[in-house]
């Protein structure tokens, strides 16, 4: 029977591709759409409740949220180390206070100066973290480390732009490679906050003793709501220079971001459902004309003895094998447009990850699967009815 059924669709080649590349597209569309939404939605929410709140120059909310959770973006400028100090010697409301830095890049991938209690819940696939107390010493995320070669030991050489023409001198010791994580950990360089300060300092470039922002963990949400009062809009001087900065709750700048994504998001689940009704319509249409030109083939078969059952159970397969081979093929299309779609997502600090299948992306195919053998379920059935040869 499953031979025949193959016989039969290599006559029919020309209805199948239509058939099949109805599926492809329909499928492939909305498991893609479903996929990268969620993956997106996930990885900007994954990193906003790991701090109370984010302190750095004033200015965009979201561009400090997303400079310094998720490393895009330009950073809103610097402010003094002076309050990093004030913020870790208040042991009453304060936890930890983590400076950040982003001053330079590695090749194209960002170059961040912090602490190691940045990386406190990070895993290691290599080495270990920096010490805090030395200078020239880095943890490279795992895709930095991938696609340059990079191993325990080797020195990088950092500089202010991608194009490499003003590389520092000054080497920094790479002690570290993070174990992959599918986040933009991935694709970042860490060295101390020392480091950013000593190579710069080195060249006569003023960077010392400021940071971009930094990320504050206290004892409860009580001290960060105090916190935020205080610091939000205070003024610092530092040499002469006047700062002002702004306080943010790194989950209401995220919130920001995920309503638009939400809308996007929206926007193209119901193009999605538009593109699967208008293939549902395709695909039945199809199967029905070729349920209908088979009819004296079906004939045939009856008068040559086949029973109803074995005729039905042959298109069923036929189908069935169509409907697999397309949902299959639109899995391999949507990870394959996962992977050419990963450069542009990383820009919103996302990367995404093409082995994470989600439940609802099962549902997905397996419906669209149904629907495929549906038409065809349905006319041999009617066809059953109206035929007066007993079987």
């Amino acid at each position: 029977m499953l031979k025949f059924a193959l016989k039969n669709m290599a006559i029919k080649k020309m209805q199948i591709i239509l058939v099949v590349l109805s599926i492809v597209i329909s499928a492939g569309i909305g498991v893609l759409a479903f996929n990268v939404s969620s993956q997106v939605s996930d990885g900007i929410t994954s990193n906003a409740g790991y701090y109370s709140l984010i302190i750095g120059p004033s200015g965009s909310k979201t561009q400090l949220a997303m400079n310094t959770m998720y490393f895009t973006d330009e950073p809103l400028g610097t402010i003094p180390y002076s309050v990093v100090s004030a913020l870790s010697q208040d042991g009453m409301r304060v936890n930890t206070a983590i400076p950040f830095a982003m001053a330079d890049n590695y090749n194209g991938y960002s170059v961040v100066g912090t602490s190691p209690d940045f990386l406190n819940d990070k895993e290691m696939k290599e080495g270990s973290l920096f010490d805090s107390s030395s200078t020239c010493e880095a943890v490279v995320g795992y895709n930095v480390a991938k696609y340059n070669g990079l191993k325990i030991g080797d020195v990088l050489h950092t500089s202010h732009s991608s194009t490499g023409l003003d590389t520092h001198e000054e080497g920094i010791k790479v002690v570290g490679i993070l174990k992959e994580s599918h986040s933009s950990f991935d694709n970042v360089v860490f060295t101390q906050i020392q480091t950013l300060w000593h190579v710069h300092e080195h060249e006569g470039e003023e960077m010392h003793k400021t940071v971009c922002a930094i990320l504050v963990n206290t004892k409860n949400p009580a001290y960060a709501l105090q916190l935020l009062d205080e610091y939000d809009g205070k003024i610092v001087t530092h040499e002469n220079e006047t700062f002002t900065l702004q306080a943010i709750e790194p989950m209401d700048a995220v919130r920001d971001v995920l309503n638009d994504a939400d809308d996007t998001k929206y926007i193209v689940f119901v193009l999605c459902a538009v593109i699967l009704i208008m293939n549902i319509m395709i695909i039945s249409i199809i199967t029905l004309l070729n349920m209908y030109h088979s009819s004296k083939e079906i004939s045939l078969m009856r008068l040559i003895g086949i029973s109803m059952k074995k005729i039905n159970l042959l298109y069923i397969i036929q189908n069935s094998i169509i409907g697999l081979v397309s949902i299959l093929l639109a899995f391999g299309v949507s990870r394959l447009c996962l992977l050419m779609m990963n450069d542009y997502v990383s820009s919103m600090g996302v990367v995404l990850n093409l082995g994470l299948v989600y439940p609802l992306e099962v549902v997905i195919l397996l419906s669209v699967f149904v629907i495929s053998i549906l038409p065809t379920a349905i006319w041999t059935f009617v066809m059953s009815k109206r035929d007066s040869i007993s079987d």
